[in-house]
């Protein structure tokens, strides 16, 4: 009796329902934003004027250049050719200014949020008192850099109204506006985390924010003059197909790890060539291969550095300080 009443209990289980599966998208947003030091983090930061001026000043320098720009284009137009394809163009100028300028505005803006995250925990003498507390190191890191980077994303947000002028004169489709969307996102999260891999190592926060800064400029440096050195190695001398190609690689490969560069030549890519994600022509034309878009390697490439130094600043934060 007791073995069949077990098997009428057995139940074959019925596959999750939709509504299941939005309480458990509910449930794992609510333990993200369940994280103490999310909270405690944006409580403090809008609370006080800093973020408001902050967010003034990013789009004020914005607002004066988008119309400054739109200003002298529309004359310019105006004067010349004034047809729907000269607005179309004027429309992708102008998006393609508030993306470079949100890029650029969150390579500074990021690292200054989080390269003071921990170091700054360890000047205040906080740092051992969070250890004692049953937030574990990986909630810790992760808060900090959750915090940042949803300021960050509001900055972005934020920018939307100015970006919609595009859209008025034409030009831009919504291919650009998602590709623009995510290597924004993965570049403001790539500067959060490198300020806060910075701040796991430093004692001091002026020391983490020199170091975030200084690798900053340093790996543009590094890019740029071994670019250059590649292309004038291949225009100026006669290689064979395997070795310009692997040149051609190397050299498309470190313009896909600079979020301008990337950002431009895609954008190229998309409209010379109608295509999102691939290119069959060379940067250097003496080869014809199928290339990855830039936006797509670069998106790639920073994922996993995010994902390294998040896991060592983890590694650096539970080993004890001495």
């Amino acid at each position: 009796m007791n073995i069949e009443a077990q098997q009428t209990q057995i139940e074959p289980q019925s596959p999750r329902t939709p509504v299941q599966k939005s309480n458990l998208w509910k449930t794992s947003l609510v333990r993200i934003l369940d994280n103490p030091v999310i909270l405690k983090e944006l409580r403090g930061r809008m609370r006080g004027r800093q973020a408001f001026i902050l967010l003034s000043i990013y789009l004020g320098l914005i607002a004066l250049f988008i119309g400054i720009l739109y200003t002298f284009l529309a004359r310019e137009i105006s004067s010349v050719s004034p047809d729907p394809n000269s607005r179309q163009m004027l429309g992708k100028v102008i998006f393609g200014a508030v993306v470079l300028l949100e890029l650029l505005l969150v390579s500074f803006i990021g690292p200054g949020l989080t390269s003071g995250a921990i170091s700054s925990e360890r000047e205040r003498k906080t740092f051992d008192l969070l250890r004692t507390t049953l937030l574990s190191a990986s909630a810790l890191v992760l808060g900090k850099l959750g915090s940042a980077f949803t300021y960050l994303f509001l900055l972005i947000l934020t920018t939307l109204p100015i970006q919609s002028l595009a859209f008025l004169l034409g030009g831009v489709g919504m291919a650009e506006m998602v590709v623009s969307s995510i290597m924004l996102i993965v570049t403001a999260l790539f500067f959060c985390t490198l300020g806060i891999f910075f701040s796991s190592f430093m004692k001091r926060t002026l020391p983490a924010t020199l170091s975030s800064y200084g690798s900053i400029l340093l790996s543009i440096l590094v890019v740029a003059l071994i670019s250059f050195l590649l292309s004038f190695l291949e225009s100026g001398s006669s290689l064979s197909k395997a070795r310009e190609s692997m040149i051609t690689l190397i050299v498309w490969f470190l313009i896909s790890t600079n979020p301008f560069a990337a950002a431009i030549v895609s954008e190229v890519i998309l409209v010379d060539e109608q295509n999102l994600f691939f290119t069959h022509s060379s940067p250097f034309g003496n080869t014809n291969i199928t290339l990855p878009s830039p936006w797509i390697i670069f998106v790639v490439v920073y994922l996993l550095l995010i994902t390294m130094m998040i896991f060592i600043a983890i590694l650096r934060v539970k080993r004890p300080d001495r």
